[in-house]
């Protein structure tokens, strides 16, 4: 008879420590079956912008950084990510500051195919700074989204939700600007900001175990 009953967990299976406190993420990587340690990274984001305006290059570095900042202070595997929102002229869409800009951000969005890009960096690093990462690596994915012609009446009821404040680009695919999306191309999971398909395969790559489910 054929043992079904699924693998244990290896012992010495690296940690896995999330740089990030986005409870959708968390949510997210969750699904893969891993088990994980959320440790916020103190990387300036606001720093990086100042210095580059490529915006594939700029999810890739904001990543990276992410990860770094906790790979100097912690043992394990870590991730880094970052995702954006960016228009067909490389115009990043950050988080609206009020209603008024949460409309016209909606508004630019109305009709026109626009861009999710996901930086993903994953470092191996033993705690004791720069010096202790013995691997990375990082990678970008993009898709790419295309709004349907939206009204101004569908734009300020979906404002008077709330939703679009904490979110980069003013919408939540996965909430109720779902029926404002047409078409997707490319992975799903990437828009709502951490595309599983690519992280599971980094992960596995890295010797973290996946679909460890009640673990």
């Amino acid at each position: 008879m054929t043992d079904s009953s699924p693998p244990s967990q290896s012992a010495g299976a690296p940690r896995l420590l999330l740089a990030s406190a986005s409870p959708r993420r968390r949510e997210l990587l969750g699904l893969l079956g891993v088990r994980f340690t959320v440790v916020t990274s103190r990387f300036n984001e606001e720093r990086l912008k100042e210095t580059v305006s490529d915006p594939v290059e700029y999810v890739r570095q904001a990543a990276e950084g992410k990860a770094r900042d906790v790979a100097a202070r912690r043992a394990g595997v870590v991730l880094g990510v970052d995702t954006d929102v960016v228009l067909a002229d490389g115009t990043i869409l950050g988080k609206p500051a009020d209603q008024d800009d949460a409309f016209a951000t909606l508004r630019r969005l109305s009709g026109v195919t626009h861009s999710v890009y996901s930086g993903v960096a994953l470092l191996a690093a033993d705690g004791t700074g720069e010096a202790g990462v013995s691997r990375s690596e990082v990678r970008v994915v993009e898709t790419k989204v295309t709004f349907a012609e939206l009204s101004d009446e569908a734009i300020y009821a979906y404002i008077a939700t709330r939703e679009p404040f904490d979110k980069a680009g003013a919408y939540a695919i996965q909430g109720r600007a779902m029926p404002f999306v047409s078409r997707i191309d490319g992975d799903v999971s990437n828009v709502i900001g951490l595309p599983l398909w690519t992280v599971g395969e980094m992960l596995a790559d890295f010797g973290v175990p996946l679909w460890r489910f009640g673990e």
